[in-house]
């Protein structure tokens, strides 16, 4: 399981489950950051599971981190929001 992190401009935040198999899509997408251009992204939204379809303006995007849990286990002393 993977996440894409987005850091906007203007402060904001997001946090979008990838969907399995679409990692080096986001990679190769992310790869825009700061330019003029739109990109779409399938992405799982938290609340109901479901896969949308996320447009990102790649020229409000401050930065960008991808996360890959896959294999990795979490401590018992482990605390925040990705624990």
């Amino acid at each position: 399981m993977s996440y894409l992190l987005l850091y906007g401009v203007g402060g904001w935040s997001q946090r979008w489950q990838i969907p399995e198999g679409q990692d080096d899509l986001v990679h190769t997408e992310i790869a825009r950051l700061g330019q003029e251009g739109i990109g779409r992204l399938s992405v799982i939204d938290s609340q109901t599971d479901a896969v949308a379809t996320l447009v990102i303006a790649w020229q409000s995007v401050a930065a960008a981190v991808v996360i890959d849990s896959a294999g990795a286990g979490v401590g018992d002393s482990a605390t925040g929001q990705y624990a």
